[in-house]
């Protein structure tokens, strides 16, 4: 039986509603304090994160970490050496920051890329902390949003990383092209998603992948808790020792968030595999052939596909996530 148009308009209305697609709704739940990510779980009985919540959770964050940056507020939901601390977020992030920054600074590198920068505030304070101030830094997000925001953010700071919009399962980078590549609590909501997430990584990284995630293996109580309630990813470590890569480091940062405590992964790439030096540049997602900039896009000659270029950020998302 064929459904009248609209029949069928009501139907794809109560298939969005039930889905959670509509934004405004979803920007009247995020001021509310309602869990973005937990919401579309429930309305689409699953039990994990789909690319979907996390990129219309991540909109709906857009701006916040600078605002907690800015504030004077004294938030009690960090650690120092495993016991809660409270402090600001300013003073938070310099010495969370400072901490990265001190097991990076061994490292031989030129390059960095950070793999869920949301709004540069942890890349831009890491670079602060970093010897070497000659590095060049690369960015990507999810979310245009973030982009959006974390572009105006460093422009204030006089901090210049190339950002662009992606999904982390599909990097526009060319094989090992990035000397370091950099996650920040970026992995973790992407449940079951582990082994495609760190392969694709680790494919883009030259000499090292770098990662601070929660620890379901090294965290308290209420770490292990929290990565439960929120489906995040618990077989990380697991994930990590099947990579073509030698583990320098895995330990327990001594500051963090105190119920979703991470650890710093620091990976040394093998090259056990054929490799070419290539150098930074966009690539087609779907085939690795290097981008060409035609009228103003990103053009590959061999998908036929076209990436546009706004005046914020760089889009270079596949047409489905």
């Amino acid at each position: 039986r064929v459904r009248s148009s609209a029949a069928s308009d009501v139907y794809k209305r109560q298939e969005q509603i039930k889905r959670g697609l509509i934004m405004a709704n979803l920007k009247e739940l995020f001021d509310s304090n309602v869990n973005i990510m937990e919401y579309f779980r429930k309305n689409n009985n699953t039990d994990y994160n789909s690319s979907y919540a996390i990129l219309a959770s991540y909109d709906q964050q857009a701006g916040s970490y600078i605002k907690m940056l800015e504030s004077d507020e004294i938030r009690n939901n960090y650690h120092v050496n495993s016991v809660q601390t409270p402090m600001t977020h300013k003073k938070f992030v310099d010495m969370y920051c400072s901490q990265i920054a001190k097991r990076l600074e061994p490292l031989d590198f030129e390059t960095v890329l950070d793999a869920g920068i949301g709004e540069a505030t942890i890349l831009l304070n890491i670079a602060k902390h970093l010897n070497n101030k000659q590095l060049k830094f690369y960015g990507f997000d999810i979310s245009a949003s973030r982009i959006k925001v974390a572009k105006e953010y460093c422009k204030t700071h006089s901090f210049s990383p190339n950002l662009f919009v992606c999904d982390m399962k599909h990097i526009p980078l060319q094989d090992n092209s990035i000397d370091l590549v950099y996650t920040n609590h970026a992995v973790e909501p992407n449940t079951n998603k582990e082994y495609e997430i760190i392969s694709e990584l680790f494919r883009v990284c030259k000499k090292y992948l770098v990662m601070c995630e929660p620890s379901y293996e090294l965290g308290n109580p209420e770490t292990k808790a929290n990565i439960e309630k929120h489906k995040y990813i618990k077989n990380l470590k697991q994930a990590v020792d099947e990579l073509d890569g030698k583990l320098l480091k895995y330990e327990l940062l001594p500051v963090g968030t105190f119920a979703n405590q991470p650890a710093i992964y620091i990976i040394e790439n093998n090259h056990t595999r054929d490799i070419t030096n290539n150098k930074p540049g966009f690539a087609c997602p779907v085939c690795r052939k290097k981008l060409l900039q035609k009228n103003g896009e990103n053009f590959c000659e061999n998908c036929g596909l076209v990436y546009p270029i706004t005046v914020s950020y760089t889009h270079l998302t596949l047409p489905t996530i």
